[in-house]
């Protein structure tokens, strides 16, 4: 660990110092995705279906790969197609807006028993939204070329 650090302080080494902190954080930032997507997709399906449980779980564990198998490609630099990006962009970050909504609320005021519905009717939708749009325009320009 020590010669990560000195190698990343060294001043010629910029692109060994991306490499290395890629290659450290890569898993780490995959497996919170995994975790933020199958979290969402569960607690959703488990509010407001009546599906039984290994459905709703094992949709919620496809939907959390797809989440973390594309997080893995965004993080390598790989080229998506747009398909791909508009649903695992949807999902993650509707994943991540519906866990600060979810339990954002719950954190900072404790005995309100409506916290959690911002979560589940605000902010999942808008992450939903703005990370299918946000999807569509990473595989736009990707495929565009542009940001190479």
């Amino acid at each position: 660990m020590l010669a990560i650090v000195y190698v990343a302080m060294m001043p010629n080494n910029n692109q060994w110092k991306c490499s290395a902190m890629i290659q450290i954080l890569r898993p780490v930032i995959v497996l919170l995705m995994f975790l933020i997507v199958l979290f969402f997709i569960r607690t959703i399906l488990s509010i407001t279906t009546e599906y039984p449980g290994w459905l709703s779980t094992t949709f919620s564990l496809a939907c959390a790969a797809l989440a973390g198998w594309y997080t893995w490609k965004l993080v390598s630099g790989e080229r998506v197609g747009v398909s791909v990006s508009v649903i695992s962009g949807a999902l993650m970050l509707g994943g991540l807006c519906f866990t600060v909504g979810f339990l954002g609320p719950m954190a900072f005021v404790r005995d309100t028993s409506q916290g959690p519905l911002i979560g589940i009717f605000i902010a999942a939708p808008l992450g939903v939204i703005m990370g299918a749009i946000g999807g569509y325009v990473y595989a736009s320009r990707q495929k565009a070329g542009v940001g190479d």
